[in-house]
């Protein structure tokens, strides 16, 4: 198990669950995962059945993760999943050509900067990015999980009942804490150099 890590003790214990086919670990994980994730693929042109294909198809592959050893996990690992299904809902999609992503507003691509977004298309990467992002306020990282997934602002708004102008004040400003927070991590140096 030693080549198992996670950042919290609870996370640690589940992956050592999932490893060796612990039925109350893995319930715990679903019980704490697939309800964000059920979510997320409803507002994404999905069902409930396909955020649970997703979910388990995510599950298998972090099995299999864990079964080779040597895993470090730096951010939750309800967040680890949620990176996995989102990832594998939106290749699903572009398989489908149900819709076309749209690409970020050139503005958007410079205030994270086209290394940082290259950085965060691999898992640990991805990792980096969400440890930082779960520390966010709530607010912020709703704002942000709307604005990601190319919600336009006036629809942000109108959810969080605010004005247009509120939201694209606080998107920048969420934004630009959350590169700070990111760039600031000695593990951010160490990816970007790689």
């Amino acid at each position: 198990m030693s080549g198992i890590v996670a950042v919290k003790q609870e996370d640690q214990v589940l992956l050592e669950g999932i490893l060796s086919a612990d039925h109350r670990s893995i319930q715990r994980v679903y019980d704490q995962a697939l309800p964000q994730v059920i979510r997320w693929i409803a507002e994404n042109h999905g069902t409930e059945q396909d955020a649970r294909d997703v979910f388990q198809e995510a599950m298998l592959a972090l099995f299999r993760r864990l079964e080779r050893g040597d895993f470090t996990l730096s951010c939750t690992l309800t967040s680890y999943l949620r990176i996995i299904c989102r990832n594998l809902w939106l290749t699903r999609l572009r398989d489908a050509k149900k819709f076309q992503l749209s690409p970020l507003e050139d503005a958007e691509a410079a205030d994270l900067s086209q290394d940082m977004l290259e950085q965060l298309g691999q898992t640990e990467r991805q990792q980096l990015f969400f440890k930082h992002f779960d520390a966010l306020g709530s607010n912020c990282r709703r704002i942000l999980s709307l604005f990601f997934d190319k919600t336009p602002l006036a629809e942000i708004a109108r959810k969080m009942k605010t004005s247009e102008g509120y939201i694209k004040k606080r998107k920048f400003e969420c934004k630009e804490k959350l590169v700070k927070s990111i760039q600031r991590d000695p593990l951010f140096s160490e990816l970007k150099s790689e």
